[in-house]
């Protein structure tokens, strides 16, 4: 009768850290390697999402906050809504979920000029003070004009050095105000008006002029009169969803959302999404192709220690577990290192953006979401890329090895 087996001994997870530090230390140079690897992919890739983050929250605030709104509601058949106020309540009632601020607007093309040179223009009728959050454009000199202020106006920044005017300068303003259909030409109104402040805007207020639209709605013959509406949301994706409610409930208005209305904001989005996918992508591969090289070659050089341990009984689970964790080990060093360089890089662009123009800065956008994201993408692809040659270790016969066959 054979004697029982002697039973496989099972080592606990404090001998298998033990034995991942000695292999993963026995070459410091393959060591330093791999976590420059890792670190270099984390350091590049935090900043560059973080940095494509802003630079999409950056055009939707200047573009929507300040420019257009989310929906633009116009009328269908007629030159403006006659009353504007009226207009934005109707809208607001028919909307059907929450919305921010429906503000009424009238836009006049025009031009504006001093001793006799003149620069086309649009003439903005806006409700002052109103919200600042939401205003069409930022003030960055003098003040805004008083409700009823029938002579002030805010010019835009290139408008005004193309004239050369600055606050306090008398400006001629001219705007076509309409006529009756089937009316010979256009009428246009003239007055000189005084500068009360300047304003920046990418999205078209730094070559525009704006005044309170109880003054330009005179001029027309129509005191309350709005060329449109602009809706502001919270959420500036449900605006397709709201502008499809918002023609169905008022027949006599014409919605449309920004992504269809502006194709310039919706293809710089996907642009983005697309530079970011790459970005990715290249961080992948070069964090992937050198580990997968150097735990190979560290595979292959510790073939007689695998042997070993799996002639002392270690599974082929166990030898796969002792190689991953390197793996691990690699990957937690690396990101550290990697987190911290790049937290570095976000702190030099939000004191450098990458881009600035008018109102239009791009800041690195700092949050738990956006840092997760390279993290988790770099954590996955050296648990991956070293998951191949782990597999092999696992793999290996120790009878071959350990006989010098292999």
């Amino acid at each position: 009768m054979e004697p029982a087996p002697l039973p496989r001994s099972r080592p606990r997870l404090a001998p298998l850290l033990l034995l991942a530090r000695k292999s993963l230390l026995g070459s410091r140079f393959t060591f330093a390697l791999l976590v420059l690897s890792v670190a270099a992919g984390a350091g590049f890739q935090i900043p560059n999402t973080s940095n494509l983050a802003g630079f999409s929250e950056a055009l939707l605030e200047e573009e929507l906050r300040h420019g257009a709104g989310d929906v633009r509601v116009e009328p269908r058949d007629k030159r403006h809504f006659d009353d504007g106020a009226a207009a934005a309540a109707r809208i607001i009632d028919a909307a059907g979920a929450p919305v921010r601020a429906a503000v009424p607007v009238l836009v006049l093309p025009g031009a504006v000029g001093k001793g006799g040179r003149f620069q086309n223009a649009l003439a903005y009728g806006y409700d002052f003070p109103g919200d600042p959050a939401l205003r069409p454009f930022h003030l960055t000199d003098g003040a805004l004009p008083g409700r009823g202020d029938s002579n002030g106006v805010l010019i835009g920044t290139s408008l005004a050095n193309r004239i050369g005017v600055k606050v306090g300068d008398a400006v001629d303003l001219r705007v076509i105000l309409g006529g009756p259909p089937g009316a010979a030409g256009e009428p246009v109104g003239a007055s000189v008006m005084t500068v009360r402040g300047l304003v920046a805007g990418s999205a078209g207020a730094y070559r525009s002029v704006f005044l309170d639209r109880a003054a330009l709605a005179e001029k027309t013959g129509a005191p309350a009169a709005a060329s449109a509406v602009n809706v502001h949301l919270d959420d500036h994706f449900a605006a397709s969803d709201l502008a499809t409610r918002l023609e169905a409930g008022l027949p006599d208005a014409r919605a449309v959302g920004w992504r269809e209305d502006d194709p310039y904001v919706t293809n710089y989005l996907a642009a983005n999404r697309t530079v970011n996918a790459v970005s990715y992508a290249m961080v992948v591969a070069a964090i992937s192709i050198p580990v997968w090289a150097l735990f190979h070659i560290h595979v292959l050089g510790r073939r007689r220690e695998i042997g070993i341990l799996a002639a002392l009984g270690f599974s082929r689970r166990e030898i796969f577990g002792l190689f991953l964790l390197q793996a691990l080990v690699v990957a937690f060093i690396g990101l550290a290192l990697g987190a911290a360089l790049g937290y570095g890089m976000l702190l030099y662009f939000q004191a450098h953006p990458i881009f600035s123009w008018e109102a239009l800065v791009v800041r690195p956008v700092i949050t738990a979401a956006v840092l997760a994201g390279p993290c988790l993408a770099v954590l996955a692809t050296t648990l991956l890329a070293g998951s191949v040659p782990a597999w092999r270790a696992a793999r290996t016969d120790p009878s071959r090895v350990l006989r010098r066959i292999d």
